[in-house]
């Protein structure tokens, strides 16, 4: 029998730096619309997020002085500098790049020192959401999300979830294993008479692995009656993996041209075993109903429910290199996660050893 590997702190260290250079969602961006500051953990660096002078801002949420979290001071303008974000403890002042520009207790005569700083990151919005990189440079840009804006289309709802106890790669991976909705969501989005893996077409495309392939399912998993459930429908999906963090999906039933469903998803790795899951929809049917669709959501919050059982049961948490051989996967039934196992892989993130 194969031991599982414990997760060591260097494979720990390893794992956020090889996230590091990638663009990561840390909240909805409707959350600053509430507070002036709100706190995010990223790779298990705390963030205090705010707008400055109308520009978004990520500092980090430690003040320089006695190490008090930034994100409970306020924002206060500052002669020559504008907005800048005040420390809650004793009033030191940071400008949008981390510089402090104003220290109350200081004696006349004396200037700010240059190591009065805070590290400042990227930050964008996007999809409703925003989007913090760690590093200098990001190795690509926010991963795009097929067709969330195109015309006729109707978006749903931004939806946020409770933190999963598990790293962010698997997440992604309990979404991007099709073959396991029979046993998981059999009668919602699978269905055990049909367990035989789908022919799947697995490629690159630039930085997304996309996955292509038909499947059965049952024909209205919001219907509660049982026969309607017994019905079965073949439909076309397209599985596009943003490497490494968004999964959308394109949901096409075989016996309609037109309707077509939208569903995807973005993962924050807060920390290594603690992963903030957004997800949001859209559809270009039912177009004069309301965007909030209760059944639709009822039914992706017992996807996930169900998910999140099984995933948080994971271990490690981490995934382990192929060649540890930890775990079994299986051809073809589970090309797709090989294939994004394997992309992680390469970039370092798929370590535990």
């Amino acid at each position: 029998m194969v031991a599982t590997p414990v997760v060591s702190p260097d494979s720990v260290k390893d794992y956020y730096e090889s996230l590091k250079p990638f663009w990561h969602p840390v909240m909805p961006a409707a959350e600053l619309n509430d507070v002036p500051v709100a706190h995010a953990d990223l790779l298990d660096t705390p963030l205090a997020i705010t707008r400055l002078n109308g520009e978004l801002v990520a500092l980090s949420d430690v003040c320089r002085h006695f190490q008090a979290q930034l994100s409970l001071g306020a924002v206060r303008r500052v002669e020559g500098h504008g907005e800048c974000l005040m420390c809650p403890y004793h009033g030191w002042t940071y400008t949008n790049d981390g510089r402090c520009v104003d220290i109350p207790q200081m004696m006349p005569g004396r200037t700010i020192p240059e190591s009065a700083r805070v590290d400042s990151y990227r930050v964008q919005e996007m999809y409703g959401l925003i989007w913090v990189c760690l590093a200098d440079e990001p190795a690509r840009d926010i991963p795009h999300l097929p067709n969330l804006g195109a015309p006729g289309f109707l978006p749903g709802p931004l939806r946020t979830y409770a933190p999963w106890v598990s790293s962010a790669p698997r997440v992604i991976m309990a979404a991007l294993d099709d073959t396991h909705g029979a046993w998981v969501h059999n009668g919602l989005v699978g269905d055990r008479s049909h367990p035989e893996p789908p022919d799947h077409r697995v490629s690159r495309n630039g930085w997304d692995l996309v996955v292509d392939f038909t499947m059965w399912q049952p024909n209205n998993a919001t219907i509660a009656d049982d026969e309607a459930r017994e019905t079965l429908r073949e439909v076309a999906i397209t599985t596009t993996v943003g490497i490494p963090n968004t999964i959308h999906f394109t949901i096409r039933a075989l016996d309609s041209d037109e309707r077509v469903t939208l569903i995807w998803q973005a993962v924050c790795p807060a920390q290594y075993n603690r992963t903030l899951i957004f997800w949001g929809s859209a559809r270009n049917y039912d177009l004069d109903q309301p965007a909030w669709d209760p059944e639709f959501e009822k039914l992706q919050d017992t996807l996930r429910e169900q998910d999140r059982c099984v995933v948080e049961s994971q271990k490690p948490w981490l995934l382990p290199p192929f060649w540890t051989k930890v775990e079994l996967p299986m051809r073809p039934a589970d090309l797709p996660l090989i294939e994004y196992q394997r992309w992680l892989q390469e970039l370092g993130i798929v370590t535990d050893i």
